[in-house]
């Protein structure tokens, strides 16, 4: 099941051709006219009030994506977090736990959890998990991870992050595309933010910044961008200067953007030797890190990055690691446009 929907999803980012691709193209863009109408019909539903909208007591911030992939979704509602307690804010985090399976919760659900800690609640039912955990008194607003499809969720601030690498893929829904809405809906959110921007030249997002300003020109745009902000080992967590790093190095990872990785070790000046990229959210097994551990041993590599992403389930699977460094690649957002807006924009909720 697991390699189909990779399959698929090469299928939806054209990264797959060939004779079976062409076959099934007809099927796939069948199925996306069809995810089409039941989208449309399910947000009709709750903007004409035929289905019931939740509305919390305290503010709630959604940050979503209008596509499917990684859009740096989770480092950004990292620094969303940082931003709120600054402001005075005692947020709460709900997350559905994407993909989460019968070995726990999701890679990103564990990532905010490790980030932040016990304000993270994981469920499917974002209303259930708020009725379940809110404090009063405790609780003064709510992030809503992976919200902007959470119809029935009334939201005050509702942000879009939109990868500026990759927008909007071939302009197809899902299946045959990436989309999980039509570019129209964007006109619905409160505010866009184009992410990765440091990977684009200035003149793509220059045409970037103009397409939204189309697409949403009521939307408050804001423009963020990625850096390392540490490298740390697995097990101690003990900081780690890459000067301190010496000769080849091996990386592995399961995420939906294996180059952006790859180029981020190279951006660091790491000599790269070993790379292997499984599908997004594939759970390691232990002989999976075994056989990348013993086949960095033979190629002389001693150090061996991974994503903050892929930390947990690296470690669940933890083997004999001897002479071996597994470190942790940890990404900090910042906000290099529209910063004063965004901030004017939490500091305009009102708490209950």
């Amino acid at each position: 099941m697991k390699g189909i929907t990779h399959y698929l999803t090469r299928i939806a980012q054209d990264r797959e051709r060939g004779l079976v691709v062409m076959l099934l193209s007809p099927l796939v863009w069948f199925l996306s006219g069809l995810y089409a109408v039941a989208v449309l019909i399910m947000r009709g539903l709750y903007q004409a009030g035929a289905l019931k909208v939740f509305r919390a007591p305290v503010p709630v911030i959604s940050v979503g994506n209008i596509t499917a992939g990684g859009t740096g979704k989770t480092p950004f509602v990292v620094m969303l977090y940082k931003l709120l307690k600054d402001q005075g804010f005692s947020p709460m985090i709900l997350t559905r736990g994407y993909m989460a399976g019968q070995t726990g919760p999701s890679d990103e659900a564990e990532m905010l959890k490790d980030l932040i800690g016990p304000v993270v609640f994981i469920g499917s039912d974002r209303v259930k998990s708020f009725r379940s955990a809110f404090v009063s008194g405790r609780f003064d607003c709510i992030i809503l991870d992976d919200g902007f499809q959470q119809w029935g969720f009334k939201k005050d601030l509702d942000i879009v992050m939109i990868d500026a690498e990759a927008p909007f893929g071939n302009g197809a829904l899902i299946p045959r595309g990436i989309l999980r809405e039509p570019l129209s809906a964007l006109s619905s959110a409160s505010m866009v933010v184009l992410s990765k921007t440091e990977r684009v030249l200035p003149q793509q997002l220059g045409l970037l910044k103009k397409r939204v300003a189309t697409l949403a020109p009521e939307v408050v745009l804001a423009v963020a961008a990625q850096h390392v902000s540490g490298v740390r080992e697995l097990f101690s967590g003990v900081e780690i200067f890459l000067t301190d790093i010496a000769g080849p190095a091996g990386a592995f990872c399961a995420i939906g953007a294996p180059d952006n990785f790859k180029r981020t070790l190279d951006s660091l000046g790491v000599e790269v030797k070993l790379f292997v990229a499984f599908a997004d959210h594939y759970r390691f097994n232990g002989e999976d890190v075994q056989t990348i551990v013993e086949d960095c041993r033979a190629l002389g590599v001693r150090n061996i990055f991974i994503t903050h992403k892929d930390a947990g389930k690296v470690k669940a699977v933890a083997g004999s690691f001897a002479g071996i460094r597994i470190m942790i690649v940890d990404i900090d957002v910042v906000l290099t446009y529209g910063k004063t807006e965004f901030i004017s924009s939490i500091a305009g909720l009102h708490r209950s």
